[in-house]
This record gives structure tokens, sequence and C-alpha cells, in this order.
């Protein structure tokens, strides 16, 4: 009987916990990492350390800016439409159609510049990711210099810890951005070499499922008025007339 009793006893003990550490650990399932996000401080007047701050602060502020300013494009077939948002159909019964390419709010812009601009993200984060091992050396360097620092040294001991996760994040985030740049601009560069500034196919013959290597048969189908599309076309022609020459090795990929 007392042996019955206590494996009553020991069942309703786990009965009990088991819930519980269930819950906990769904709750740690849960838990969301937390993000990342720097704080300047103040600086220590130990030069090491501050210059260990500084340049994570910079690093900081050029992965931000980096970030948020691209804009991407894309290759888009465009049917031009009345002002009544009917379909133009041409001489052969067929939609009135054009392909450009356009911005994230499907303007038209020039082909020239969108490329231009592609070249010089992919720069620009390739530089980035390239001044990124420093902060390998200060992050040591700030490491030794962080007794110094006597009792600030509890409330600075968490920024070692700064560098090397916005490295690691910054890296990530800005590899996605420069892969998908050159995809991107790989279609456009395809298309600025088959289409007239117009949109229209230099060679009518031409496969443009295989363009160069880029399938642009797929592309999405957007509409513009007549005279928004006249417009848009002007404005991108504007644009390719004062864009730079992009910089060809940005698109070669080393890695």
């Amino acid at each position: 009987m007392k042996r019955l009793i206590n494996l009553m006893l020991l069942v309703l003990a786990i009965a009990v916990v088991t819930p519980a550490s269930m819950q906990a650990q769904k709750k740690k399932e849960k838990k969301a990492k937390k993000e990342f996000v720097w704080e300047m401080p103040e600086l220590t007047k130990n030069e090491d350390f501050d210059k260990y701050l500084l340049t994570c602060d910079t690093l900081n502020g050029r992965i931000r800016a980096y970030c948020d300013s691209i804009v991407f494009y894309e290759v888009k077939k465009i049917q031009e439409v009345d002002a009544n948002g009917n379909i133009i159909m041409d001489e052969n019964g067929k939609p009135k159609e054009i392909y450009a390419v356009v911005d994230h709010e499907n303007h038209i812009r020039g082909s020239k510049e969108a490329i231009f601009q592609y070249a010089d993200m992919i720069l620009s984060g390739t530089s980035i990711i390239l001044d990124m091992a420093n902060i390998a050396v200060l992050t040591a360097t700030a490491t030794t210099a962080l007794p110094s620092l006597g009792l600030k040294a509890f409330s600075y001991g968490k920024y070692l810890k700064a560098g090397p996760i916005m490295v690691k994040d910054g890296t990530l985030e800005i590899k996605e951005i420069v892969s998908k740049c050159r995809t991107q601009a790989k279609a456009i560069r395809a298309y600025k070499n088959s289409f007239t500034e117009t949109g229209e196919l230099i060679d009518p013959q031409a496969d443009v499922s295989n363009l160069e290597g880029v399938n642009l048969n797929d592309v999405p189908t957007i509409t513009k008025p007549s005279e928004e599309l006249a417009q848009e076309l002007e404005k991108a022609k504007q644009e390719n007339a004062s864009a730079q020459e992009a910089d060809e090795d940005a698109f070669e990929d080393f890695s």
C-alpha cells in the first residue's frame, strides 16, 4: 500500500511539473531574438577604447545609410491604356505594349542611369565589407584597454560585443543587397543592349526569353495611360543622356 501511495504521489508530481516545464519551454521558444541597436555612448578618454567606439559608430552609420539608400529597378512590360483604362490595340489587334526599366513605384527610369547606380551600390557595399576587417583588430585592442577604465569597465564591457555583431549582421545584409544588385543589373544590361529607348526590340526577331542569358518573357505586366507613358519615356531618355558610364568591374563576381 505504501509503495502504491508513493507511486501515486510521483505521478501527481510529474503531472504538476510537466505542464509548467513545457510552458516555460514554449515561452523560451517564442522569445524572439532581440534586434541589435547601436547607441553611441560617451567617450571614455581612453584612446584605444574610444577609437574602437568611434569606428563602430562610423561603421554603423555607413551600413545604415547604405541599406536605407538602395533603390531597386526591374524590367517590366507596359501596356498602353486610354483615358478610360482600356488597353489600346495595335494594327495587328494585339495589346500595344513596350518593355521598360521601372523603379519600386513603377515609374519608368533610364536604363543607363539604373546600371550606373547598381555599379555604384555594388562597389560601395564591397568597400564597406572590406573596411569591416578593422573592427576585429580594434576589438582586441579595446578588450585589452577595458580594465584601465576602472569602474567604467562594468558599463562599457557590453560594447565589446557590438563590433562583432555589427560586422556579422552588416555583412549578411550588404551581401544580400549586392547579390540582388548584380542579378537585377544583369537583366537591365540585357534590356539596354536589346531595346530602344522607347522600349521596342532593336531586332524584332530576337528571342525575348534568352537575351544575353536573361529571360524577359515572363516579366510582370503593368499599364500606363498614353500621356503618362510618353512623359515618363521622355524623362527616362533625359536621365540616360546625363547618366555616367558604369564601372564594369562592379559586375564581376570574384566571390
